[in-house]
C-alpha cells in the first residue's frame, strides 16, 4: 500500500490510535518536527510495543517522550563509540604506514608483490590497488590539499599521507593483504593474532560507519562473529551446559573490542561516559525497564565490572 503524506497532528493522532500516551501536544509536534517521523517511531518502538497483541499497539503508559529518550540515548553512544574508534583508527594507520615503510619504502604500497601476493589473492589484490588509484585521482580533482602538494612537487603520496584519506575498510583489507609477518607485526603490539586483529577491524569499520551516518546503533547484530576473550572468560559470558558464548556479535562485544585495542586509561574514560549515558536513560524509562535495552545492546548483568578488569 502506497504511504500517504501525514501532517504532524495526523502523525500523533496515528501515534495516539497505537495506544501511545500523549501528555503534551506542543512537546509532541516539537519532537516530531525535529525527528524524521520513520526513523524515530519505526527505528525505536520495538521495546515499547505489547507484545501480546496481535496489532502493533504500545504498552499502556508509553509516552512519545519515553520513545524519543531512548532515540536520544542511541545518539549519544554512537557519538561515543566513534571518538574513541577513531583513537584506533589513527593508531592502526601509523602502525600499517610505518611497518609498511620500513620494509618496502612509503612510495611502494601500488606493487603487488609488496604484499601477500599468492595465487587466491592475486586478483583481489589488484582490484584493491586499483581502487587505491581511483581514490588517489578522486582526491586530487576534489583539491584535496596534502594530495595537490605531494603529487605536483614529488608525483607520489606517501603512505603516511595515503593512509589518513583511505576509508578504514580500505584502510582494514590493506592490513589483511599485508604479508603475514608485517600483520604479525602489528597485531603483536595489541598482543592478539592478526586473524583477531582483522575481525576487529572488520566490525569497527561497520560500527565506524554506522556511527557517522547516524544508524541504528544499540541493537547491532554484528556480521562477523568475534572470538572468546580473557574478558569473556572473566565476565562468565561462556555457558558451557547450553554451549552459549555470548558477546559475540552485539554491541557488547564492540566495548570487549575497544578493551582490547585502546589504552588502559582511554577505555576507563569511555566506558565511564557509556555507563553515565545508560545510568541517565534508566532514569527516563517508566513503562520498560533498562534490562530491556541492555539485553538488546548485549550487555551482561555485571557490565560495569569490566571497568575493574
Amino acid at each position: 500500500m502506497e504511504k500517504t503524506f501525514k501532517t504532524i497532528d495526523e502523525q500523533i493522532e496515528v501515534l495516539q490510535s497505537r495506544n501511545l500516551h500523549i501528555e503534551d501536544k506542543e512537546i509532541a509536534r516539537e519532537i516530531l518536527l525535529n525527528n524524521n517521523y520513520y526513523y524515530l517511531i519505526n527505528g525505536y518502538k520495538d521495546l515499547f510495543l505489547d507484545k501480546n497483541s496481535k496489532t502493533e499497539i504500545f504498552h499502556n503508559g508509553t509516552t512519545l517522550e519515553e520513545i524519543y529518550s531512548l532515540y536520544e540515548f542511541d545518539r549519544k553512544i554512537r557519538i561515543i563509540f566513534l571518538e574513541y574508534i577513531l583513537l584506533i583508527e589513527r593508531k592502526i594507520d601509523t602502525y600499517i604506514a610505518y611497518e609498511f615503510s620500513k620494509n618496502y619504502g612509503h612510495k611502494n604500497y601500488l606493487i603487488p608483490e609488496n604484499f601477500n601476493n599468492i595465487s587466491k589473492n592475486k586478483d583481489l589484490i589488484n582490484k584493491f590497488l586499483n581502487d587505491i588509484s581511483l581514490e588517489i585521482s578522486h582526491q586530487y580533482k576534489n583539491s584535496n590539499k596534502m594530495v595537490v602538494h605531494y603529487l605536483d612537487k614529488y608525483s607520489y603520496i606517501p603512505l603516511w599521507v595515503l593512509i589518513r584519506i583511505l576509508s578504514f575498510g580500505k584502510v582494514s583489507k590493506f592490513y589483511s593483504f599485508m604479508k603475514q609477518k608485517e600483520q604479525n607485526s602489528i597485531a603483536k603490539k595489541f598482543n592478539i593474532r592478526s586473524e583477531t586483529l582483522k575481525t576487529y577491524l572488520m566490525n569497527l569499520g561497520n560500527v565506524r560507519n554506522i556511527c557517522a551516518h547516524d544508524e541504528k546503533l544499540y541493537d547491532i547484530i554484528l556480521t562477523k562473529r568475534i572470538g572468546i576473550t580473557e574478558y569473556h572468560r572473566k565476565m562468565k559470558l561462556i555457558n558451557d551446559k547450553l554451549k552459549i558464548i555470548y558477546a559475540t556479535r552485539d554491541l557488547f562485544s564492540i566495548v570487549i573490542v575497544l578493551k582490547m585495542l585502546l589504552e588502559e586509561k582511554q577505555f576507563r574514560v569511555f566506558y565511564t561516559e557509556l555507563i553515565e549515558s545508560i545510568n541517565t536513560l534508566e532514569k527516563e524509562l517508566k513503562t520498560i525497564s533498562i534490562d530491556n535495552v541492555l539485553y538488546k545492546m548485549g550487555f551482561p548483568k555485571n557490565y560495569k565490572k569490566l571497568l575493574k578488569l
